[in-house]
């Protein structure tokens, strides 16, 4: 055989072997395409806040503000045993009785590092005229909701998990975060705008890194308020979708010439964080990517 048949013969090899690649990826991404179930409501995973803008006084400025808020749909139906209930449990496991027995708005979140679940609901609970300048607007009707919070107290649950405690006749029980965590799950599962997403567009706040570790599987599309976003798995949590918000007890409030009410800028550091072990030492570098 001539070198210009050999050379025909490689050539003509070679582009069969090209279209019968690229003939297997077209059924393959056909068949993915097909198999993938469509949403009855577009998803839309990228939500960016518009600034807040206080100062501004004209109604044409106002109206286009409002119409940039985020909507949040909040579960206000969400059983108590997964908000207050939580907080009751904690306040009559460190012998708190009369505190447990306060009505829900006297009732007092514990002074504890994963408060951010407490403030949110207090916002969102909040009448809408008095969060002028707020990012997010609260919805009463599900369907122009752009997110979906879920109010559930899952670090504060996790602390009270750790606890004994006396149901006033001697005995001593104790409260399960694993069973909450189950219900809670099985309760989302039955609601129809979790399901129409598979829970995409719902916000968890779960700042203790152990916080849903029972369910975090089951919750692991949805869009995750985390603190050691590092302690937990790369297939459960990520940038891509999640928020890294920081331990209220690690902020201390600058009471400067600017204040709080005068700043425009938020700034956020991103790096790893070695926990529980370089506490006590200084001036030691790292050498790790980045997430």
């Amino acid at each position: 055989m001539n070198k210009r048949r050999r050379t025909w013969l490689l050539n003509q090899t070679l582009t069969a072997m090209l279209f019968f690649v690229l003939s297997i990826y077209v059924c393959f991404t056909t068949i993915q395409s097909w198999a993938s179930s469509k949403p009855t409501k577009p998803f839309r995973p990228n939500i960016l806040l518009p600034p807040i803008s206080p100062n501004t006084s004209s109604s044409s400025s106002s109206s286009s503000s409002s119409s940039m808020r985020v909507k949040v749909y909040m579960y206000d139906d969400l059983p108590t045993k997964f908000t207050y209930g939580v907080v009751e449990h904690f306040w009559t496991a460190h012998g708190f009785a009369d505190v447990a027995k306060s009505t829900i708005q006297k009732l007092k979140y514990p002074s504890h590092q994963h408060s951010l679940e407490w403030h949110l609901l207090l916002d969102l609970t909040r009448p809408e005229n008095e969060r002028t300048g707020s990012p997010v607007i609260r919805v009463m009707d599900p369907n122009e909701a752009d997110l979906f919070y879920v109010p559930f107290f899952s670090s504060l649950s996790w602390v009270v998990s750790r606890t004994h405690f006396s149901n006033g006749s001697g005995q001593v029980k104790k409260y399960s975060d694993s069973e909450t965590q189950e219900e809670l799950v099985t309760w989302l599962e039955g609601q129809e705008y979790w399901r129409r997403n598979k829970g995409r567009d719902h916000v968890l706040v779960c700042q203790n890194p152990n916080a849903l570790n029972r369910v975090m599987n089951r919750v692991k599309n949805a869009l995750l308020l985390v603190s050691d976003l590092g302690r937990v798995r790369p297939d459960r949590s990520s940038l891509v979708k999640d928020v890294v918000v920081p331990d209220s007890h690690r902020i201390s409030a600058y009471n400067g010439d600017v204040g709080v009410e005068n700043r425009k800028t938020l700034l956020f550091f991103m790096g790893n964080r070695f926990r529980k072990g370089l506490d006590l030492h200084e001036c030691i570098t790292l050498d790790e990517p980045n997430w």
